[in-house]
């Protein structure tokens, strides 16, 4: 639920209105936060540790079994900025993710 469903003060709902306030340090430090909980919902949902911060992509395209669709893909289109599709882009990693939970 911290991802988007939850009712006030969702990572998506807190880089929205970043984005609205056009404020891109706060837009980076909540994208920051949303894939560190990503990251550790895709770790428990294969059952392994996390391994720390430095390239987690990597170690879960060669550790983890379940990885939701277009896993690198949607992290490599979300980081790119400034991008005017980051919310699409969460919509799109949020979807993905909820298939595999």
């Amino acid at each position: 639920m911290l991802l988007k469903d939850k009712p006030f003060a969702s990572y998506y709902e807190q880089i929205e209105k970043a984005i609205k306030r056009n404020d891109i340090v706060s837009i980076n430090h909540r994208i920051a936060a949303f894939l560190a909980s990503y990251f550790d919902i895709i770790f428990a949902k294969n059952e392994l540790l996390h391994p720390g911060e430095k390239r987690l992509v990597q170690f879960a395209k060669n550790n983890c079994k379940i990885l939701p669709d277009n896993f690198e893909k949607n992290i490599n289109d979300l980081l790119i900025q400034p991008n005017p599709n980051i919310l699409n882009i969460l919509d799109t990693i949020i979807n993905n993710l909820k298939k595999i939970l």
